[in-house]
């Protein structure tokens, strides 16, 4: 089957990207709850300042979207708590932190199986080099990728830390 001429596929890449890149909060109480969603920023905001090393507050304001592109259902806190260090972005020890919680707070509310699954799918399609509205660190610009300095930093800790372990 040939493929669709580059016209087409311009429409559908910039119809993907533009329904991956959510402006507002699209996820109740936030999206008509200005107190709420003002609520819900702020403590992103202080998430982003006390992560450890700090990413520091992204450019583009804090919005969530539920679960992105699975359906939001008993589990949406989940997913909305998962966005706020999606947003901040950080390094790769921090993310897999993320997602492991991520993926226990589903299994809390639906099930072991339901919290494997979609662990493993933000371990594939939030990664920082999906230009997805969902990816790690999407209140930066894209590409953040992994923050290369703090990777470092947080490098040096874990080695500090397995030597004071190994001298106990």
């Amino acid at each position: 089957m040939p493929l669709p001429g580059p016209a087409l596929r311009r429409t559908l890449a910039a119809s993907l990207l533009a329904l991956a890149c959510a402006s507002q909060h699209t996820v109740e109480p936030y999206r008509s709850d200005p107190e709420a969603a003002a609520a819900l920023e702020s403590r992103a905001a202080g998430v982003c300042s006390e992560m450890q090393p700090a990413p520091g507050i992204p450019d583009e304001p804090f919005v969530t979207d539920g679960c992105s592109s699975f359906p939001d259902g008993s589990w949406v806190a989940c997913c909305v708590e998962h966005d706020i260090p999606y947003w901040c972005g950080g390094t790769r020890a921090q993310r897999r932190v993320a997602d492991v919680r991520f993926g226990e707070c589903i299994a809390e509310r639906k099930g072991g199986v339901l919290g494997t699954l979609m662990r493993l799918g933000v371990r594939v399609g939030g990664h920082p080099i999906v230009p997805a509205g969902w990816r790690w660190g999407y209140g930066r610009s894209y590409p953040a990728g992994y923050d290369p300095a703090r990777e470092a930093e947080n490098e040096g800790e874990e080695a500090a830390e397995a030597d004071d372990e190994s001298a106990d």
